[in-house]
Order: C-alpha cells, then structure tokens, then sequence
C-alpha cells in the first residue's frame, strides 16, 4: 500500500502538475520525435494538424469524465485524474484513497492467496481484508452499493492471487456471500484472468462446476470482469525442447494442452513467422494485435452467454501493451519483435486509439450486454495511469498515461484525455424489466419496474415513474420518484414501486412511463416505456410477472 500524502502537499503538486502540462504542450513535437525507430506504415499515430503543424492537443481544461473510462492508478498520477476526465479507478486493494477525486468511482479489490506447503498448494486460502468487522466488514458499512472485484489473476501460477480453480469457487463463495450479508445493493465481480484464451476458460469453467457440485447451484456473479493481454503461455516443443511456461504462464490447474504456444528460438525466423498465424501461437508482433484483442472480447462474451451471464455487465480492467521500450547506448531499443520493429510510444498510442474504437462501438445482439444496448463491454480501465510504485523503476513503459516523474502527462495520457473528450455523452434512462405479480382477488397489487443509466454519465436530477391503467396513460395508478446519482453504463439498477389497490379477479394489464416531464437532459425517451400484468385469481401460484 502507497502512504497518503498530506492536502497541502496534493495541492502543491496540482499547481505544480498545472505548469507541467503547459510543458507538454509545448514540447508534444519532441516527444513524437523521441522514437529511434521507423515505424511501419500501419502503426503510424493519428496526425491532427494545426496551422500546417502537426501535434498532438493538451488542453489545460479538465475534460467531463466518462464512467465508461478508467484507469488503474496510483497517488502519483492523482493530480491528473480529474483533468484527463477518469470516470473509475482502481488501486489492486479494497481500502478507497484519500486522494481519490470526489465524482470519481472507486473499484475495490479483494486479494486472495492459496495456502502452500512449499510447490503444494494447501485446502485453504488467506483473504485480505480478513472476512471479520474489523476488516472486510467495516468497508463494505462505510462503502454501500460498491463494486468489490473478488481478486487479481487467480489464474497466475506464482504471482499475483494463485489460486487453483476448486479454491476459488470457495472463496468466491465466502466473500460474495460475506458482502451480501451486510449490503445487498453491493456489486461482486469475478476476478479478472491474465487473458482469454483456451486455457483460461477452461479455468472459468472448472470453477463453475467446482461451485455447483459443493454448493448446488449456479455462481452468483453481478459482474463479470476480464485482462485482454496477448501473451504465450507455454513454449512450443521443438527439436525435444520446451514446453515450459513462458510470458503469461499456464493457467492454473488447466491442460498444458490448451495453452497458446511461443515458437521456439531454435526454429528459423520463416518458420517461427509462419507460426504467428495460426491461433495456438502467439509471436512478440501479436503482443498489439487488434484483432487478437477484439478475438478476446468476442470469447468472453461468448462464453458468458454459453453459461447463462449474457445479462450481466461485463468490464476490462486491464489492457495495454507491456514490453518497454528503452534506449540503449547504441541508440538502439531493448526489446524488438520478430519483424525488427521496437514497441514506440507511437506504435502503442495506435494499439491504444484502435482498441477504443473497439471498445466505444462494438455491439452484438447475439452476445452483448441487452441492459447497455447490446454493447460488447460497459466499462473499461487502461493498465495503467502512472507507474504505480517508486519501488521499482517502470520508466520506459510506453503504456503511461503520466511520466515516471508524475509531472506531466505522455503522449498517450494526451491520447486517452482527447477520446474522453471525444465521447462525452449524458445519461440515458432505460426499462430494463417491468414486474407484476400473481395475487388473490381483492388484494393489493404491487407494482414495480427496474431501471437502468446505460448513458455515461450520473443523473444529477431526480425524475418520476409513472403508473397508468390505460396504454394512453391517462389513468394513473401511482408515481415514484427517483432520486439524482443513477449511476451510468448501466452498472447499476433502481427498482420504482407503486401498489395498485385492491384488484379484482382477472388480468389487469399496467404501462410505465419513466420521466416524462424530460427532468433528465440528454435522455432518449425511446426506451423509457414498458407494461407489466397482475393476475388477481385463487388458482394463480403467487409468483412475480417479469415482463418488458
């Protein structure tokens, strides 16, 4: 954990950062300039041009923030937050920073640890903050509907949390369960895999049925949460050599089998080339490849649906690229792929834009999210926004959005602060699910409808949902009203109720209106409508009536 620097030292270091900025402005040419390299045609940045001048814009104005964008952070980038317009942050622990903006979402992590004896991997598991009131259990009081993201890359052997597949449904288990307990309006994710290949859903898998062969149902999951890193996990065996884990590692208690292979050194060049296009390989080029991360995105989902999660959210928090790219004496960079080309600012920024194009517009009626209008991802954090630690020195990242310094931000903070600016949008209200009922004639019927934000932004005023007895809606049974902070990206629902009194027997059709004065500025009134029944007989079981 990162100490918390004093107010009047955060402040300092705004006024600081301010004057920073500007230098950044105007030495943006240099830093473009920076690369030893050519660039191939391909990986070319987008050019904005000023006055016959080519540079990259840095305005000193804070841009709206997004909850669609995030970044994983720490104090050192703080200063930039707000400016770079970051709708959510996470920090790896579960414990919110003070110097978390306010406006700014918060993503709390749980860390997990299997037990060991050694290699041996132990029936237990250590939880940080511990399952008790005086850790876990006074954050979730103090946090009330938050996200806890349930881990960090269980799937690594060695780092990160490591945990066997049968271990984590466990775990997953007692936290989920532990949350609930004490805030149902909470929001439990999946921890997030190191990427989404063959082996890694095989380990979702084993854990889905690890959960409901000990516990006898399906895992509760409220959000679902994925890496999109392009990485091999084993060494291919060539000439009676290899087959050890490399880069990504094997999954987990997964089929060595299933792993995505690294072409052996030994091979000639041609052949480990021929090698990067088939799908059980991954070469060092693929490492930005666009289309292997849109691949990743489109498994995931589709394996969410194969298992019956299409209607939960899902979010990326982590992707970038992360060879460095560092100078030598020689002039040269550490670190080239197999085509001789080094891992540029310039190169990544492209990874970047091309990747949110992606990320802002793909949408797939087979397979998306129908609450957020079939989007393929809800929210998304770039990995990362500063170094995160001075305990190692990370200068060389070509993926930061500030410097290693935290004075300033790169050409890529530049980049991601531009698209945020480029996407602002507003809120967007929508009816996800109208409830009605089965009750006894004469009884009350109670009436309800789920809403969700899938715009991106926060409502900032309340607004009414209205009940009518008529399509016309001219008969109204009753209203709610919903108070301002619906939160966007439709990561969080709202249920409105309203009772409609004593219902004779038969069928009694109802239609919702939500804010039809237009309180909400922005919103498209398109989705803002549904119906709903309640059957009012003795030979009805009494079971609620979901309907749209």
């Amino acid at each position: 954990m990162k100490t918390t620097q004093q107010l009047h030292v955060r402040m300092l270091l705004r006024l600081i950062v301010s004057l920073a900025v500007v230098t950044a402005a105007i030495g943006a040419l240099s830093d473009v300039a920076f690369a030893q390299t050519a660039i191939p045609e391909q990986w070319q940045p987008l050019e904005i041009t000023v006055d016959g001048e080519t540079e990259l814009p840095a305005s000193l104005n804070d841009v709206a923030p997004s909850c669609r964008y995030g970044v994983s952070a720490s104090e050192i980038g703080a200063p930039f937050l707000t400016n770079v317009g970051i709708g959510w942050v996470y920090t790896f622990g579960a414990v919110k920073p003070d110097w978390v903006p306010d406006g700014i979402h918060f993503a709390h992590m749980i860390r997990l640890k299997q037990d060991k004896d050694g290699a041996t991997y132990l029936p237990s598991y250590t939880v940080r903050p511990s399952l008790s009131n005086n850790g876990l259990g006074r954050l979730i009081d103090a946090n009330p509907g938050a996200l806890w993201i349930v881990g960090n890359e269980v799937d690594r052997f060695a780092r990160q949390d490591d945990l066997m597949p049968d271990m984590y449904a466990t775990a997953y288990h007692d936290v989920y369960h532990y949350i609930k307990s004490r805030d149902p309006s909470a929001r439990v994710a999946v921890s997030g895999l190191v990427q989404v290949t063959p082996g890694r859903l095989q380990y979702l898998d084993r854990v889905l049925s690890a959960y409901r062969l000990k516990y006898g149902s399906g895992m509760p999951v409220d959000v679902w949460t994925f890496h999109a890193y392009i990485f091999a996990e084993r060494k291919e065996v060539y000439n009676g050599k290899g087959g050890n884990p490399v880069w990504a590692w094997i999954a987990n208690g997964t089929d060595p089998e299933l792993a995505i292979k690294e072409p052996h050194e030994e091979r000639p060049l041609a052949e480990r080339l021929a090698l990067c296009a088939r799908e059980d390989y991954y070469c060092i080029k693929e490492h930005d490849d666009p289309a292997l991360f849109e691949k990743q995105v489109v498994e995931m989902r589709r394996w969410m649906k194969i298992n019956g999660y299409q209607n939960t959210p899902l979010i990326l928090t982590e992707w970038s690229q992360l060879f460095w790219y560092i100078i030598g004496a020689n002039g040269d960079c550490n670190i080239k792929d197999e085509d001789g080309n080094c891992f540029t600012p310039q190169r990544v920024t492209r990874f970047m834009e091309r990747t949110l194009d992606y990320l802002d517009n793909a949408t797939s009626q087979e397979l998306g999210y129908p609450a957020d209008r079939y989007r393929m991802v809800q929210q998304w954090a770039w990995y990362s926004m500063d170094p995160l630690s001075r305990d190692v020195n990370t200068d060389g990242n070509p993926s930061l959005l500030v410097n290693w310094e935290g004075t300033a931000l790169t050409q890529m903070g530049q980049k991601y602060k531009q698209r945020i600016a480029q996407a602002a949008g507003n809120p967007n209200l929508m009816v996800e699910r109208v409830l009605g009922g089965a009750i006894a004639p004469g009884e009350d019927g109670k009436l309800g409808v789920i809403i969700r934000n899938n715009g991106v932004k926060p409502t900032t005023q309340s607004f009414v949902v209205e009940f009518f007895s008529d399509e016309a809606r001219t008969q109204k049974i009753g209203e709610a009203v919903v108070p301002a902070g619906l939160e966007g990206c439709a990561m969080q629902s709202i249920v409105a109720e309203t009772t409609w009194a004593s219902r004779p027997a038969g069928v009694h059709r109802f239609w919702v209106s939500i804010d039809r004065a237009g309180a909400i500025a922005g919103d498209d009134p398109s989705d803002n409508t549904g119906q709903g029944v309640v059957i009012a007989s003795n030979n009805q079981l009494r079971l609620p009536l979901v309907t749209r």
